[in-house]
């Protein structure tokens, strides 16, 4: 029960740190594209512009985006491969300290 209880919190923390990411790469294409044709910057951006200004120069075409964290398990599949971890429990067993080992 506990276990549920942080796998959904944990969720959901994911969620809204996925929302925030996306409304704040929302908010950037939307500044980038009035510089780009030279109009009006949108009214509810005027007052972050600057700052989203200066994160736009560090930005490049060759990033990855907003991953999911349900993506986020096989990122890496088949560039590198996964680490092993073998636990045991706090009082093992002569076969399970060799299987461990």
């Amino acid at each position: 029960l506990r276990r549920e209880a942080r796998l959904r919190r944990e969720y959901l923390y994911h969620k809204a740190q996925e929302d925030k990411l996306r409304s704040v790469e929302e908010k950037k294409q939307k500044l980038k594209c009035a510089l780009e044709e030279n109009k009006l910057i949108p009214t509810e951006l005027r007052r972050d512009a600057l700052e989203l200004q200066k994160v736009l120069e560090y930005d490049d075409e060759g990033g990855e985006g907003i991953s999911s964290q349900i993506d986020d398990e096989y990122k890496w599949a088949g560039v590198e491969d996964p680490k092993i971890m073998i636990t045991t429990s706090r009082d093992p067993s002569s076969k399970l300290k060799q299987f461990a080992k």
